[in-house]
């Protein structure tokens, strides 16, 4: 939708004004709305729902080094240390000063987040896991302890996990939500950003929204949350919920049009819900898009990426996703071999989890199999069906689901197995025994897998677990990476060339940020503070030099 454009701030009767508007209140929005108040700026923070945004069902982990509780668990991390291994995972994806900024800020900015009443500790669980187990609340969440990434950064648990029965996230964004409220941020939920207002300059001026009125949330609420991203399949509900949606703020929205003396920030999070720009930036995955799971909440449409680029936003990254594929709980499973359809090794079975979706789908269609012996397979069985309550609902039943719905298969050796799945039988043979006679030899892995994981597969039964992105029930997860390019000193949205857009920020998953190359859990929350905090900081500045201009007219609209 194309912006309102007007010759100035003064020509247009505005309902509400502040220096700053942020527009999504997830972590990022949280965090730049936090900041601009810090500040001394009047801050306006608008959400479509309730507030919350995917940080709230997300596991509420930031990846931080040369924390207090990193020493408290007997880890001695530096800034170089942490910064040695995140120039392998980010890459250029930001300017190496950049990198080197969030890296001597981060436990800076975990006490910032302690401040604001999140907690944290040092209990440590120091195996490999997806996430940590009850009562554990510092990890190895990425690929820290990789052969080839331990080889040139000492690996240390940089994932600090909110303090909280459950995924962290909740905890997370409660304590965030009792800030904002104490501290004095101006809350509008369930109020729909439809477009930016500028001047014919290009300046952004303010923001038009949809507000619904409050006999209203109750009932948009209830549609927000039957369509969580924790159930799966749930392609069908959420489209359901979002045309209802659509047709309650058409009957029901008052048309609000705010002014943002200092700027705007966009936190709108990702496009996992934005069908139309997933086909146009990554047609290869689109084709795989009714069959994933969207690890985002329906406020991730790219509605804010629309509205950057409908003032001449650039963007970037577009075609980087997070794919996920968990194989690790149950543990058992990083015993296995992964293989794609010709029957080849093509990935370390305990990478991180997006590296391992991120490979399945450049294999040819997409298609992969852990092949596991029979020991390992009913062992993961068990594991799954005993490791407590939180992993059993969220890790347990998927993989049983899959192995009882997916096409998991059994042979009596590799060829009858290959037979099974459609792979060559003498290749996937050659491709066991290599991988056993390596283990024999105490030759290095193909793959680079971590050594104490290795273990032998044998000669039969075997088993073939299909996590092929095709399948449905193996819960191919995804969420979008790339969005609206910024001045890395300001986090000022920029144009193709560099120009800052004047009055216009974005902070978190709406922009192109430190989780863009490659996401690691962890990388996302600690994005939206290091971000939000910018743009907050740097809007609110702009909203104080804005305080020596003429007033603008408040009145109706």
């Amino acid at each position: 939708m194309s912006p309102i454009t007007v010759d100035d701030a003064a020509s247009i009767a505005w309902d509400r004004e502040a220096d700053v508007v942020v527009v999504g209140f997830g972590g990022a929005g949280a965090c730049a709305a936090l900041q601009a108040r810090e500040s001394g700026a009047e801050v306006i923070l608008l959400d479509r729902f309730g507030g919350g945004g995917t940080t709230h069902y997300s596991g509420g982990v930031i990846y931080a080094g040369a924390t207090r509780f990193q020493r408290e668990a007997g880890f001695e991390d530096t800034v170089d240390n942490m910064l040695a291994y995140l120039q392998m995972e980010v890459g250029d994806v930001v300017r190496p000063r950049t990198l080197r900024r969030f890296c001597e800020g981060s436990a800076a900015d975990v006490d910032w987040l302690i401040g604001h009443g999140v907690k944290y500790a040092s209990d440590a669980y120091l195996d490999k896991v997806t996430y940590p187990p009850e009562g554990k609340f510092l990890y190895y969440s990425g690929n820290e302890k990789s052969p080839a990434f331990a080889a040139k950064a000492e690996p240390a648990p940089r994932g600090h996990r909110a303090v909280g029965l459950g995924f962290g996230g909740a905890h997370y964004i409660a304590a965030l939500r009792e800030a904002i409220g104490r501290d004095g941020v101006e809350l509008m939920t369930h109020t729909r950003a439809n477009r930016l207002v500028c001047d014919r300059d290009g300046a952004v001026l303010g923001v038009e929204a949809l507000q619904l009125p409050a006999d209203q949330h109750a009932r948009q609420q209830a549609l927000y949350e039957a369509a969580s991203p924790y159930v799966p399949h749930n392609h069908g509900r959420t489209e359901r919920a979002l045309k209802t949606m659509s047709t309650l703020e058409q009957d029901h929205g008052r048309r609000t049009l705010i002014r943002a003396r200092g700027g705007v920030v966009l936190s709108t999070g990702g496009f996992a819900y934005g069908r139309g720009l997933m086909d146009r930036h990554d047609p290869a995955f689109a084709r795989h898009y009714e069959v994933s799971h969207r690890l985002s909440t329906m406020g991730n449409d790219g509605s804010g990426l629309e509205m950057g680029l409908s003032v001449g936003a650039a963007v970037g990254r577009m075609d980087s996703l997070y794919i996920a594929r968990n194989i690790a709980p149950p543990e058992a499973l990083l015993e296995g071999v992964m293989v794609n359809g010709a029957g080849e090794r093509f990935v370390a079975e305990d990478a991180y989890v997006s590296v391992i979706g991120g490979a399945i789908a450049r294999q040819p269609g997409g298609d992969a199999w852990l092949v596991v012996n029979a020991p390992c397979f009913w062992r993961s069985v068990h594991e799954a069906l005993t490791c407590g309550w939180q992993r059993f609902k969220y890790f347990g039943v998927p993989m049983l689901i899959n192995y009882a719905l997916g096409g998991t298969r059994r042979g009596r050796d590799a060829a009858a197995l290959a037979r099974r799945i459609g792979a060559d039988p003498a290749r996937l043979a050659a491709t066991l025994r290599g991988h056993d006679d390596d283990i024999a030899a105490a030759r290095p892995d193909l793959v680079d897998k971590t050594q104490v994981l290795r273990k032998p597969i044998g000669g039969g039964p075997v088993y073939a677990i299909n996590m092929s992105m095709s399948n449905r029930h193996a819960m191919t997860k995804f969420m979008t990476l790339g969005g609206l390019r910024l001045d890395e000193d300001s986090g000022a949205v920029v144009r193709e060339g560099g120009a800052p857009i004047r009055g216009l920020y974005a902070a978190g998953m709406s922009a192109v940020g430190l989780h863009s190359n490659g996401y690691i859990s962890g990388l996302s929350i600690a994005d939206g503070v290091f971000s939000g905090r910018r743009a907050g900081r740097d809007a609110a500045a702009a909203g104080r030099r804005a305080a020596v201009r003429r007033p603008t007219m408040v009145g109706a609209a």
